[in-house]
């Protein structure tokens, strides 16, 4: 059968306008919304700052405050977590994204996520199995769990979790083996153990483990952020 110059022509136009249609189909969208903000809480220090409904609960089943802590632990644990957050805050921003410190319920706005984590120090002499929320001395080793949040009103749906243990990191975060130390009485009140050292004030070592942590921390939660659309 002949074709016409008219019958080839009609054939090439629908194969174009079939091409131009296939290629038009957007790219699958992105299940959770661009945030208007990321509210980056303090890590919790004891089992009481553990959020509720936090999905790390499970993880820490069994974790108990620490013991032997004196208000001048508790105070020092306390700029620690708050150093680790704000340098956690610094690192989302250089990513472009609205982080910001928070205490207290996260405004109810759209588009809102949250960050929260804990500190959990295990191991102790005689208690390989203890686990303590917090910081503190005599443990083997400190790890640093976090986790990332899509607020809408009350309910909170999970964007990410991370880890943090000591290993793979090119330089001592937070979180590591604990090194073993004789403190004196009054010296071991007021000293909790990191990765950076047993340490009575918030030193350079440990704003640079805080620094290494949070990297982690934003490393690990990264590919989700991508996946999203976000960066």
């Amino acid at each position: 059968m002949r074709l016409t110059y008219a019958a080839i022509l009609a054939l090439f136009l629908a194969g174009c306008a079939s091409t131009n249609t296939k290629s038009a189909i957007p790219p699958e969208a992105s299940t959770l919304p661009y945030p208007k903000a990321i509210y980056v809480y303090d890590f919790a220090v004891s089992p009481t700052e553990v959020a509720s409904g936090s999905v790390a609960a499970p993880r820490l089943s069994g974790a108990t405050d620490d013991p032997t802590k004196t208000a001048q632990r508790d105070e020092l644990e306390r700029e620690i977590s708050g150093t680790l957050a704000a340098q956690l805050v610094a690192q989302l921003q250089d990513l472009g994204l609205p982080a910001v410190r928070w205490r207290g319920k996260p405004p109810l706005n759209e588009d809102t996520y949250i960050i929260e984590g804990q500190f959990l120090t295990i191991g102790a002499a005689g208690a390989p199995d203890q686990k303590i929320v917090g910081l503190g001395l005599g443990g083997s080793e400190l790890r640093v769990l976090a986790q990332a949040y899509y607020v809408q009103g009350s309910q909170k749906e999970l964007l990410g979790e991370a880890e943090v243990s000591g290993t793979g990191t090119e330089a001592p975060g937070l979180a590591a083996a604990l090194p073993l130390a004789k403190l004196s009485a009054s010296r071991a009140a007021s000293s909790v153990a990191t990765g950076a050292g047993v340490v009575h004030s918030v030193t350079s070592k440990v704003k640079k483990g805080a620094e290494v942590t949070a990297a982690s921390v934003v490393e690990q939660l990264k590919p989700k952020m991508q996946a999203e659309g976000w960066l």
